[in-house]
């Protein structure tokens, strides 16, 4: 029977797992909660990756379940204690592979997705911030990544927390009226700015609930309110300044060759609401980049690599190829697929 391996996004919203066979035919995608294992726990974060990996299976059909291979790109990973307890959870699984487990950062992976693991820099744009760069060499350098308490200026996160902050300074006459302010209230299910303190503060908010509020600073800026295309200003020059310190850290675009970036996160699908002010900012950073279109998603980036630990370095080009196809027709399927 065809080996199979497992690739895995996990994120502060979802976590993805994609399975696919050793030639390259992707099986099918399964989804669940949170892959951020710093905010729902060992055992939070276990439990979503058995359930997303469970129902990639089921939406295989196969009836033999077993991996071979997986690689594991996520968020909360940082540190080698982060890595080892993330292995430690996979090998503790009942499915978990005897060999052939990888464990990095998220950006690795949307690197290898997005960039085919060539030369030039992702950008995620989600729930959290961050740049992850390669040259051609294998050289990297990850810029951002260091959390909402202490950076991610530019995320969902970020983002939801200026329609909070636009709408309390609106209150008290520090800040100009804003569409936010209604909006806000009605996401959050107060009556009065004076309850975003008690929501935020006593009864608490998530990662993800917060992120979860750009979207209102999205539609903001698309009826024109100042206050929500200037937070958006705001944040896409700071993460341009993220692609222009990973580019800068390895030569990249130094003899004015053109780098390519490219965008991924629950942002970079916001439309030109957001993306033309990051263009824009990217320009100004960075003349030499060139937003590209992503060739796949994370998740496969994931299901790549893994192909690769299955075949003791770089996996099969022409597996890796079909991986891409199989992963275009799945999505150009569901699309039209109806609701």
């Amino acid at each position: 029977m065809t080996a199979i391996v497992a690739g895995i996004d996990g994120g502060g919203t979802r976590t993805r797992a994609a399975l696919a066979t050793r030639d390259g035919e992707l099986l099918a995608i399964g989804e669940a909660g949170s892959g951020n294992y710093h905010d729902v726990g060992v055992e939070g974060f276990a439990k979503n990756l058995d359930l997303a990996i469970e129902r990639a299976w089921q939406a295989s059909g196969a009836t033999v379940q077993r991996i071979d291979s997986i690689f594991l790109g996520l968020g909360s990973v940082v540190t080698t204690d982060d890595r080892d307890a993330i292995r430690a959870i996979v090998q503790a699984a009942a499915w978990a592979p005897s060999m052939h487990i990888g464990v990095d950062h998220d950006l690795r992976i949307a690197h290898q997705g997005c960039l085919g693991g060539g030369a030039g820099v992702v950008l995620i744009a989600g729930t959290g911030s961050s740049a992850y760069a390669r040259d051609d060499q294998g050289g990297s350098w990850k810029a951002g990544g260091w959390g909402p308490l202490l950076d991610d200026v530019g995320s969902g996160h970020w983002l939801g927390r200026q329609a909070m902050i636009a709408a309390i300074r609106a209150s008290d006459g520090r800040g100009p009226a804003t569409v936010l302010t209604a909006a806000v209230l009605v996401a959050l299910g107060v009556e009065s700015p004076l309850e975003i303190l008690r929501r935020v503060e006593l009864q608490g908010m998530t990662r993800s609930e917060i992120a979860n509020l750009a979207r209102l600073v999205l539609a903001a800026a698309s009826q024109g309110d100042d206050v929500a295309r200037s937070a958006i200003v705001q944040g896409v020059d700071a993460l341009a300044e993220l692609v222009a310190t990973a580019s800068s850290q390895l030569g990249l675009g130094q003899a004015g060759e053109e780098v390519r970036v490219a965008v991924t996160g629950g942002l970079g699908d916001a439309g030109d609401v957001f993306m033309k002010p990051l263009q824009a900012a990217l320009h100004r950073r960075l003349p030499q980049a060139a937003v590209v279109a992503n060739q796949a998603t994370p998740v496969i980036g994931a299901a790549m690599l893994a192909l690769g630990m299955l075949a003791g370095g770089a996996p099969d080009e022409a597996a890796t190829r079909r991986l891409m196809e199989s992963s275009r027709r799945c999505t150009e399927q569901a699309a039209a697929s109806p609701a």
